[in-house]
């Protein structure tokens, strides 16, 4: 058979490829190989122990995706790969489960699609934890009380769910390994019990000796392991079995007693300071009396070769981390993804999503029932409702946010060649919109604690060709709308607010963003703080500017599909009044707006906490520049944005982002100026000098995760992985 074994460089891994090479199977060995000593590398490990039958792939199980063809031919899978032993797990739990149960679940998939039958899990007895009954078999109720053990239980309940004609899985509850391998780990009951008395002359017994675990010698453990993937279908599908032997079930301090019988002059010491939980004996008779398996190695002889083996390398240090995981756990979860770490976070946590809940889908498929699914009644709901919670005179319901300023921009009448002041650290939208409809943008550099549009540079930037200044509200921080508006007041120009990221925030005086003298352009995209899937709203000052901003969001038309089709509608056909665009909201959105908006003020207060907690947490990280609360009115903390001190630093921001998304944190550039894009630069001859500080600030800005499903677990895992990143690329 063609097998492939994960984790086959490990300590049970690198004696089952023997095992299996020697009953000549084609082996493939899929291991990590995070196990090796400093300035070891894959390559020289596989070449040290290059066997017949054997070959080599390096790779995670949690990226399988990286290797599309691993499966391909195999006959049998034996799945060792796991984050071993209570204590590993227990540094962090998430990725215990993620390693042991979720990469589990998708590689058992992916043999079910690629048409492989055979499928060993190598379990553990753990599961039976505390045990419920003084002898346990198979049938026995499992009672895990570790996170090892959680997880390895129920990828094992996953596996036995696929079980099927064409897939035969089969569970490996294997007892505490112990003896000699190419890769040794003596952080095991008996290998450390021996390597204790060997180098210290001592045995310390934790939690006190009397609780009962099961041994098995790693070559039978092995043994058993091919048996399993040999044996006919109907011996194994779907079925548990404990691998060991009745006589491996020992008292741990029995066991310390036999090894110091083993070893002359050893002293064993049992303090009262662990609490152990764990405390199972187990029953092996089926798999004798399925497989005719016995073990053929004695605890005895396993203790003797231990005892052999670190006489004869008396340069082997059992008690360095190469031969501990614990130790080799720690060490990797301090070092970057990059460098051959483990990340902090152990599923990717991403820079935004949406904080949906049961109440917005009830509200959606509520608007979908109604038949009313772009013009309707919430629409007109949701308007009122953000109304009040913005304080504005008047609303109306857009596409999205682009729609809104693209709207506020036709109302003014501007011809082509007129230019639009704005800053150039914004999304693409703004200069776009302008573009597309021939108009100037000019752009005004940037406050460089803020990032918001400089009024100091302000002035001198207008002309006569002028007719309108587009401030960008960046992050939630509102801008100096008060000497933005007073210059443009006097010189006779149009202000319209981008405040795609600040629902929520205010201006110096305490208005709500949106209450104020201008238009306003917020955005209700999957991001923000709030949503609607697509969808923007237009606060408008009076009702003439809002009644002509809806005419020209409905094709110019003097009726909605509302107003022509409702349940009040007098039938009457609908006059193009002037050309407009088609950019209304529609109903199925603003359904889902209603909600979010009951919501809202629980969503603002938690971006709050966590941007409070950043600041908190990184305020003595000497590499990174917070982003300034509010000096006056309120912040709505869309984003929260650090910049980087690349001078101490040895990475660049992309560089030092790419480092994070290894250690599983989402991170945004908010915003790479627009006047370094290709297309800005050659249609507008701009430079990166032209705009010193958006420039500088285009490559230093980093945002990291901020959205109300954020917990603080999250938070102090991004906090962590930054940190262990930027220290380990110091200047």
């Amino acid at each position: 058979m063609k097998v492939l074994l994960t984790g086959g460089a490990g300590y049970l891994g690198m004696v089952t490829a023997a095992t299996l090479s020697r009953r000549g199977h084609e082996v493939v060995v899929f291991d990590r190989f995070c196990h090796l000593r400093e300035g070891d590398t894959p390559a020289a490990f596989m070449a040290r122990h290059a066997a017949p039958g054997v070959s080599w792939v390096a790779g995670d199980v949690r990226r399988l995706q990286e290797h599309p063809a691993l499966l391909d031919g195999v006959d049998a899978v034996i799945h060792l790969a796991s984050v071993c032993n209570d204590p590993s797990c227990d540094l962090n739990a998430e990725m215990a489960f993620d390693v042991n149960t979720e990469s589990t679940k998708e590689l058992a998939r992916q043999a079910v699609a690629c048409g492989v039958r055979r499928f060993v899990f190598a379990s553990s007895c753990a599961v039976y934890g505390r045990g419920v009954f003084e002898l346990l078999d198979e049938a026995s109720p499992a009672n895990p009380v570790s996170a090892f053990a959680q997880s390895k239980l129920q990828a094992e309940e996953a596996l036995l769910r696929l079980e099927g004609a064409a897939f035969e899985p089969v569970c490996a509850r294997m007892a505490t390994l112990f003896g000699v391998s190419p890769r040794m780990r003596f952080d095991l009951a008996v290998n450390q019990m021996v390597a204790t008395a060997v180098r210290q002359g001592k045995i310390v017994v934790r939690g006190g000796g009397a609780q009962w675990r099961p041994f098995v010698h790693i070559a039978d453990a092995a043994e058993a392991l091919a048996r399993m993937a040999e044996a006919p279908a109907a011996a194994v599908s779907g079925q548990v079995f404990n691998v060991g032997d009745d006589a491996g079930n020992v008292q741990i301090r029995a066991l310390a007693d036999r090894v110091a019988a083993r070893i002359p002059g050893t002293a064993v010491e049992v303090p009262k300071d662990d609490d152990d939980k764990r405390d199972y004996r187990v029953l092996f008779a089926k798999l004798r009396d399925r497989l005719g398996f016995a073990c053929a190695r004695t605890m005895e002889e396993g203790m003797d070769e231990l005892r052999a083996h670190l006489d004869a390398n008396p340069d082997v240090q059992p008690f360095d981390e190469a031969h501990n995981n614990v130790a080799r756990m720690k060490r990797l979860l301090d070092t970057p993804v990059d460098d051959g770490g483990e990340p902090v976070a152990a599923r990717f946590i991403p820079l935004a999503r949406p904080s949906l809940g049961p109440e917005e889908e009830e509200a959606v498929l509520g608007a979908l029932r109604s038949g009313w699914l772009t013009s309707g009644p919430q629409i007109q709901t949701f308007e009122r409702m953000f109304a009040g919670t913005t304080g504005a005179a008047h609303t109306v319901a857009v596409c999205s946010c682009t729609a809104a300023l693209h709207l506020c921009l036709a109302r003014l009448g501007l011809k082509p060649g007129d230019e639009v002041v704005t800053p150039p650290i914004t999304w693409a939208s703004t200069g776009n919109t302008l573009l597309n409809m021939g108009l100037v943008p000019k752009f005004v550099d940037v406050a460089p604690d803020t990032l918001n549009l400089n009024p100091g540079l302000l002035e001198a930037a207008l002309t006569e060709r002028t007719r309108a200044v587009i401030p960008v509200h960046l992050a939630g921080n509102p801008c100096d709308m008060d000497r933005i508006n007073e210059i443009a007041a006097r010189r006779g120009v149009a202000v319209i607010e981008d405040a795609a990221h600040a629902l929520g925030a205010a201006y110096g005086d305490g208005t709500s963003v949106g209450a104020g003298k201008n238009p306003a352009c917020f955005s209700f995209y999957a991001i923000k703080n709030i949503t609607t899937m697509e969808g923007g709203m237009i606060t408008a000052p009076d009702a003439e500017s809002a009644a002509g901003l809806r005419l020209l969001a409905s094709n110019g038309m003097s009726a909605t599909a509302w107003d022509r089709y409702g349940r009040s509608a007098v039938p009457a056909p609908a006059q193009v009044l002037q050309p407009g665009f088609k950019y209304a909201l529609g109903n199925v959105g603003a359904a889902m707006g209603i909600e979010q908006l009951k919501k809202f003020a629980a969503f603002k207060a938690a971006r709050t906490r966590l941007a409070a907690m950043y600041r908190a947490v990184l305020g003595d990280v000497e590499e990174i520049v917070l982003p300034p609360d509010c000096a006056r009115g309120a912040h709505a903390w869309h984003l929260f944005m650090v910049r980087l001190r690349l001078d101490k630093l040895s990475r660049s921001r992309d560089e030092i982002a790419a480092d994070l998304r290894r250690e599983n944190i989402g991170t945004g550039v908010h915003f790479y100026g627009l006047h370094l894009h290709p297309y800005y630069r050659e249609t507008l001859g701009l430079r990166p000098e032209d705009l010193p500080e958006a420039t500088k600030a285009s490559g230093e800005i980093l945002s990291l995760p901020l959205h109300p499903q954020l917990t603080d677990k999250n938070l102090h895992e991004v906090v962590s992985a930054l940190k262990k990143v930027l220290a380990h690329r110091q200047r």
